[in-house]
């Protein structure tokens, strides 16, 4: 008597643990006519395909299509085709590929060093200040076509930027050539206003 209890319950653990793995959906499927019932039996096959191309998936899809049963069973049967609709999304998505990396054929170097790109006129900083230089040459021709009295003083600023950018000192040639445009400011808002 023992034998035969430890036998059965051996058996039932066996068959609970072979249900639980499967991915095939548990239930007698309901006879197809309705949307709902078809929908369900859409769900329990596609569920059964995915088994073999994605099993991940399938298990999940396989839950879906039991609940879909089960709520069709109850009467629920709105929540049976959304239940039935996530089962055949679920089986079938896509199973995931490993994409191999490509070796390269080419050599590999620790770092490669390349000479910086040649820059026509000198340095970054000798073409901002000749930029400088040119947006003072501006302001001045403006003081000088409207008879500015800074004209004066924003010439000399303009000679001494000029002079400086020839000699290198190019943090000179900002400040002066910025004191050049504001002496000159006004006239050169009137003929930027002008006809």
């Amino acid at each position: 008597m023992k034998r035969l209890l430890l036998t059965l319950l051996l058996a039932g653990a066996t068959s609970t643990a072979a249900l639980a793995q499967s991915t095939v959906p548990i239930g007698t499927p309901p006879a197809p006519g309705t949307p709902t019932t078809n929908l369900i039996l859409d769900a329990m096959l596609a569920t059964a395909r995915a088994a073999s191309i994605n099993p991940t998936a399938a298990k999940t899809a396989s839950l879906n299509a039991s609940a879909a049963l089960q709520r069709y069973n109850m009467g629920d049967f709105n929540g049976a085709r959304s239940a039935a609709i996530q089962a055949l999304i679920d089986a079938n998505r896509i199973p995931p590929t490993s994409i191999p990396v490509l070796q390269s054929t080419i050599p590999q170097t620790g770092a490669l060093r390349f000479a910086p790109f040649p820059i026509a006129g000198g340095s970054v900083a000798a073409i901002d200040a000749e930029a400088f230089v040119a947006q003072a040459r501006g302001a001045v021709a403006a003081c000088r076509a409207r008879n500015s009295p800074n004209s004066v003083p924003a010439a000399q600023k303009l000679a001494a930027a000029e002079h400086d950018a020839q000699a290198g000192r190019y943090q000179n040639v900002r400040i002066e050539a910025r004191d050049a445009v504001d002496l000159c400011a006004a006239a050169q808002q009137q003929l930027n206003q002008g006809p």
